[in-house]
Order: structure tokens, then C-alpha cells, then sequence
């Protein structure tokens, strides 16, 4: 057995190739080296076989992460497997997560894309939000969870039913019932971009006045603190120091932040919203979001309203300046004052986080971080 080892921050994904058996259990166990970590994931795709050894040796792994006050998570487990870990009650310890259903593309209707994956609708009632290869079948996963979190505490945001796999591609389906890309709307009436605009900042205010389950949701602000952190590859240690200085003066708030929201992340289903795209979800302050639709629409040069949303920049700069004005109406002036001091560090925070989840766009973000962002962002 091949046992490969991935650490990415607090987690260690180890990826077992082959059979898992006598001969291939000690290998496992020196596999793992848990200092540090909170999440050991045992990626089992490429696993044909366990045998009773290889069962001691994932309960041996259970006991030590028990020992360091970690979660254990098998994902992908071929049929064969999952009868085995089922057959053996090990399913009852154990959180496993059986291989992704696959499909097929060809032939699927294109809905929308953006840096991390693309939609298409299956059918009537189904979309797939496929995600990129080269993203972690565990952010499918996670996506998956927390669009059904988000659902139980009234966001609305379609029903997630299965996590799927598209060759090296993994994606979750969702229901969606005749529903229209908010985007594609915009784009088709430009002429009414003030009624979408004030759309976006209600949809932005529901979420932001939603409390979020610390027990699921990540605090955005950790998770960012990390992120840059890993920017040390261009950015000198002072110029991080002044970026975690300002992530810091960030207020605190026990809110949801869906952290990828734009208008091709929301559907409209008879005049109604509907979230999509929920794996970023998190708790923090409402900022967070405002300063990636700031990215995304707000900020012309970056050009991201046409490459993200396909809604051209000029419409999206109107877009921007209603939702500022609607979305910040009943807020105190100082807060405004405080965005606008800060706009472009918190502009700048959803492409320091993809760079991270999504290596192959690093080169990209980078050039737009250093060419058009860093001296205001330092600033």
C-alpha cells in the first residue's frame, strides 16, 4: 500500500492506495503524526481492501486522535469497503463518508462559473455545482453541510441532496425548480439595476442578521488569519504583520457571512432569492461579505464583475453603488466610514483565502493582489 500525507493547516489527509491489510497496517500508523492536528482524514478512493488488521490499525488511529483531541473522517470508500466498515460496526465509531455518485457533463445545460467551479442543471429540478480539480473532495462534503445548516436556520437556500463525482472533479447537487440565475436576470435587464441592486442588499441583510452555529460554522477571522499567514511567498513579514494588525480591528460578531456572495451564487425562483454555493459559510462580521462584493463589482479595475459574473463592469459598478446605498441606509455613518478606510483590505481578503483553496489560480490573484491592490490595502 502507497500511503500519501497532506497537511493543510490544522488537518492531515493521508490518501491509502492499495490494500489495507497486515502487511500495510504499520505503515498507516507511522503515518500518522498528529502534532498539531485537529482533523486526520483517511481519503480510502484508491483502497480496495481492508482486511480485520487493517480495521485495528483505523481504530488504533481512532484512540490516537482521540488522544490529541481530534476528529477522524473516512471519505470515499468504494462499496466494497463501506460493506466491510458497515458489516463490522465501524460506521458506528466512525464518521464515514462513501465514495461520490458519478456523472456525466456532456450534453448538461451551462448555468454559470466562477474561480472555484461551474453549474449546470441536470434537469428540471437538479442543478450540480461542480467544483474545479485540484479543490478537496472534502470542500464538496462541507458544502453539502452547511447548505443544510444554512436551510434549518431560515436562509434560503436551495435543498442539498448528494455529493458527486465528475472524473477528478467532485460537486454537490441541489434542487432547483425553474429557477433563473440572478445574474443572467441582471444581464437582461440592466435598465432595472437599482431594483437588483436594493434585492442584493436584502438578501445581504437576512444573512447578516442570521446567528450562525459556532459548533458548525468556522470563525471567519481565524480562518483569514490563517490565510494570510501563507502569503509569506510575497509578502515581506512586516507588510503581513500590517495586513493581520487590520484583519484584527475587524469588529467581532456572532453572525453568518456567506463569503462568496454575488448574483451568480443566488438563483431566483418566482420573484424569491436563493442562495447557492454555501461551502464558505461562516460566523463573523457582515464586512467580510461586503468587502468581496467590493471585489467582485466595486472595484472596476480588478475587472471581476464581467470574469466572475459575466454581468458587464460598468453595470456592475451601478450594481455596487445601489447596493451601498440600500445596504448601508440604516447603518451609523461611522460604520460606512470605517468600510470605506478599509475597502480595499477587505477587497482583497477572498482572493488571499482562494489562493489557498484553489492553488492553480495562485498566479492570477497574486498579480492582482500586488498590481492593483497592495499599496491601498497597506495603506
Amino acid at each position: 500500500m502507497d500511503i500519501t500525507s497532506e497537511r493543510t493547516e490544522q488537518r492531515l489527509t493521508l490518501t491509502l492506495c492499495g490494500r489495507l491489510d497486515a502487511t500495510s497496517a504499520p505503515t498507516l500508523e507511522a503515518a500518522l503524526q498528529l502534532e498539531g492536528i485537529r482533523e486526520l482524514v483517511m481519503d480510502l478512493q484508491a483502497c480496495d481492501f481492508i482486511s480485520s488488521a487493517g480495521l485495528r490499525g483505523i481504530l488504533r488511529a481512532l484512540k490516537d486522535t482521540a488522544k490529541v483531541n481530534a476528529s477522524l473522517v473516512l471519505v470515499g470508500a468504494q462499496p466494497n469497503v463501506m460493506s466491510v466498515l458497515e458489516v463490522t460496526g465501524l460506521t458506528r465509531l466512525v464518521t464515514v463518508k462513501p465514495k461520490a455518485r458519478e456523472i456525466s457533463i456532456e450534453g448538461l445545460e451551462f448555468i454559470s462559473a466562477g474561480m472555484c467551479g461551474q453549474c449546470f442543471r441536470i434537469d428540471r429540478e437538479t442543478i450540480v455545482k461542480l467544483y474545479n480539480e485540484g479543490v478537496e473532495p472534502r470542500i464538496a462534503e462541507q458544502e453539502k453541510e452547511f447548505a443544510k445548516a444554512a436551510f434549518v436556520l431560515g436562509i434560503p437556500t436551495a435543498i442539498s441532496y448528494d455529493v458527486v463525482a465528475c472524473g477528478n472533479r467532485t460537486g454537490v447537487v441541489y434542487e432547483m425548480l425553474d429557477a433563473q440565475l440572478f445574474s443572467q436576470l441582471i444581464r437582461e435587464n440592466p435598465q432595472a439595476v437599482d431594483a437588483h441592486a436594493k434585492t442584493l442588499a436584502d438578501v445581504a441583510r437576512m444573512i447578516h442578521t442570521t446567528p450562525g452555529d459556532p459548533t458548525l460554522f468556522p470563525d471567519i477571522k481565524q480562518k483569514l488569519s490563517g490565510a494570510i499567514r501563507q502569503m509569506d511567498f510575497f509578502l515581506s513579514a512586516p507588510e503581513i504583520d500590517i495586513l493581520l494588525a487590520k484583519l484584527e480591528s475587524i469588529p467581532d460578531a456572532d453572525t453568518c457571512v456567506h463569503f462568496d456572495l454575488h448574483t451568480s451564487n443566488i438563483m431566483m425562483r418566482e420573484g424569491e432569492p436563493v442562495l447557492i454555493d454555501m461551502g464558505d459559510m461562516s460566523i463573523g462580521s457582515y464586512l467580510f461579505d461586503v468587502g468581496l462584493l467590493c471585489c467582485v463589482y466595486g472595484l472596476p479595475e480588478l475587472g471581476s464583475s464581467e470574469v466572475v459574473t459575466k454581468i458587464p463592469n460598468d453595470t456592475g459598478a451601478k450594481l455596487w453603488q445601489g447596493f451601498i446605498k440600500y445596504y448601508f441606509a440604516d447603518k451609523p455613518p461611522e460604520e460606512f466610514e470605517f468600510f470605506q478606510r478599509n475597502m480595499h483590505f477587505l477587497a482583497s481578503l477572498r482572493l488571499i483565502y482562494t489562493i489557498t483553496a484553489v492553488p492553480p489560480s495562485k498566479d492570477l490573484l497574486v498579480s492582482l493582489i500586488k498590481d492593483k491592490l497592495l499599496a491601498k490595502m497597506l495603506a
